[in-house]
């Protein structure tokens, strides 16, 4: 059975199996902050603009780690790859706990990026947009890296899965969007 959705009976339980239907990938937010490790798993990454380079996140207002990791100078964003799914996890446990037996590495700026990564960024707060109960945060990008082939973790209807391209007709993917090559410029 389809649920509908009309006015005021969009409640917060219906709105998140809605919104799990939209798969995303997961990453770690990171830093050094006052000589510790302070990080999150988000699943709200998306890249936002080419020229200036930006990507974004969101963070609900109540969270109690954004107003420590708030103030590194920079932060590192980690894609997760898909044998991460128990590191997203223990992004979100204890705080304490969190870096527990994790590789990682931290530039001089404090940014903390994770080994075995899809991709990493180095950034900084560009800007904090309020946003009902979350905050969309705007980051500037410093320093990128490609992990090269490794499939990133997908987070859909609250729970993890991978990609697979064994099931598509990879005659029809020629890396074309409307008919023109997607690196063309």
């Amino acid at each position: 059975m389809t649920a509908t959705l009309l006015g005021a009976d969009l409640n917060p339980h219906t709105l998140r199996a809605a919104f799990g239907a939209f798969p995303s990938g997961v990453v770690a937010v990171a830093a050094q902050v006052r000589g510790r490790l302070t990080g999150i798993a988000a699943s709200s990454f998306t890249s936002v603009s080419i020229d200036p380079p930006l990507v974004s996140f969101s963070i609900a207002t109540s969270s109690n780690t954004w107003p420590l990791l708030r103030e590194a100078a920079h932060l590192g964003v980690s894609v997760l790859a898909d044998h991460h799914d128990a590191v997203c996890r223990q992004l979100a446990g204890p705080t304490d706990q969190r870096f527990a037996s994790l590789p990682f590495r931290s530039t001089e700026d404090g940014a903390v990026l994770l080994d075995e990564a899809v991709a990493t960024f180095d950034c900084s707060i560009h800007q904090e947009i309020e946003a009902g109960d979350h905050l969309v945060v705007l980051l500037a990008l410093h320093r990128v890296s490609d992990g090269g082939d490794r499939t990133p973790l997908v987070f859909h209807r609250s729970g993890f899965a991978t990609l697979s391209a064994a099931e598509l007709d990879q005659a029809k993917l020629d890396g074309r969007i409307n008919g023109k090559d997607v690196d063309a410029a």
